[in-house]
């Protein structure tokens, strides 16, 4: 037991002087325990750790002036390979210094998201400038250098790069690294399958992100199960794979459901419904194993659902903005207040399941 004033050593210091009995002690330990005893635990509260203080928030405005500042200075070389270049070696000597020695957790989130994608472009304008055949303006005009490059090229550039990002987690240990490693990797496949069949991505694009979505949540799922409570970087690197999953998975599945119904009236009034019925599908998946992030990315759907139900019934723009809103704070209010106890009921039929292995107890 710890408190900001007495540890339970000093207090079983006052017994052995004289001036608390043991049956006090125990009595006083338990008060203590009480006043101390949050109004959510740390489990339901779904804390984040990537922000401990202003001096976080301080050092990343002076990272992002400084990274801007170098990408518009190097604008004027007129060549794309060398900016981005730059900008990946500047990200992993700053993540030498903030991440590795100074362990600032803003400053670490924000290097290990640009780092991924700075690499990528990076070797792809660099390997279309080296491509035979390239036009003069290859290394200024992104679509240019895509076009420049044959698709088992563009494979080993993205595995490639992915490649980099995980060795950039492995030096510097960044939990959002593992999401940044899943999003390389998505990219790597949809790649991959490109180059097989150059048609193939735009027909099956809501299945192939409804699987990498599957694939996100089942890798996010595996991270909680290391970690119940809620307290170490295996709960973070769940929280951001969650994320990441989420929209993939809502985005397509919004797709997939809607991709058959006509646009009129009843189709309007149709299309809101499923979108609310997916919605509260995530809210049920969300309050179940605890995490709030799945909920998020289907609030906007939420929104445009009400929207079309309030237009079908002839609302003006001004009246259903503003009850949409209504709505929609209303919604995320009161489920967000009633949170542990509709987590307790929903939990409640599962206990002693397998479920409960991955999903923390209900408080």
């Amino acid at each position: 037991m710890t408190n900001e004033a007495f540890t339970r050593e000093d207090l079983q210091g006052a017994v052995r002087a004289g001036i608390l009995s043991p049956p006090q002690l125990e009595a006083l330990a338990t008060y203590l325990d009480g006043l101390r005893q949050p109004a959510i635990s740390s489990v339901d509260a779904e804390e984040l750790r990537f922000v401990r203080g202003f001096h976080d928030i301080f050092i990343s405005i002076g990272l992002l002036t400084l990274l801007f500042g170098l990408f518009f200075f190097l604008t004027f070389s007129r060549n794309w390979g060398l900016n981005f270049s730059v900008q990946a070696l500047a990200i992993w000597a700053l993540s030498e210094v903030f991440a590795r020695r100074m362990r600032l957790a803003l400053p670490s989130f924000i290097l290990s998201i640009l780092f991924l994608p700075a690499t990528l472009l990076a070797v792809i304008f660099v390997a279309a400038q080296f491509a035979e055949g390239s036009s003069p303006d290859v290394s200024q005009k992104f679509q240019t250098a895509l076009d420049a490059l044959p698709g088992s090229a563009l494979v080993l550039l993205t595995v490639a790069a992915t490649a980099i990002a995980a060795l950039h987690y492995w030096r510097f240990r960044v939990p959002v690294g593992v999401s940044v490693i899943c999003a390389g990797a998505i990219c790597s496949l949809l790649a991959t399958v490109h180059a097989i069949d150059e048609t193939f991505v735009g027909n099956y694009l809501p299945w192939i992100s409804l699987g990498a979505g599957l694939a996100a949540f089942t890798a996010a799922m595996r991270f909680d199960s290391r970690d119940l409570t809620r307290r170490t970087a295996n709960s973070d690197k769940a929280f951001w794979l969650h994320f990441l999953a989420a929209p993939l998975l809502v985005h397509s599945t919004q797709l997939l459901l809607l991709s058959g119904l006509d646009n009129s009236g009843a189709g309007d009034i149709l299309q809101a419904v499923v979108m609310l019925s997916l919605v509260l599908m995530l809210a049920f998946v969300a309050v179940l194993v605890d995490r709030r992030a799945i909920l998020v990315s289907g609030l906007g759907y939420f929104g445009v659902a009400v929207s079309m139900l309030l237009w079908s019934a002839e609302v003006s723009n001004m009246a259903g903005t503003s009850i949409t809103l209504l709505v929609l704070g209303s919604f995320i209010l009161l489920l967000g207040s009633a949170w542990v106890p509709v987590r307790r009921q929903l939990v409640a039929p599962f206990t002693g399941t397998r479920l409960m292995r991955y999903v923390p107890a209900a408080q």
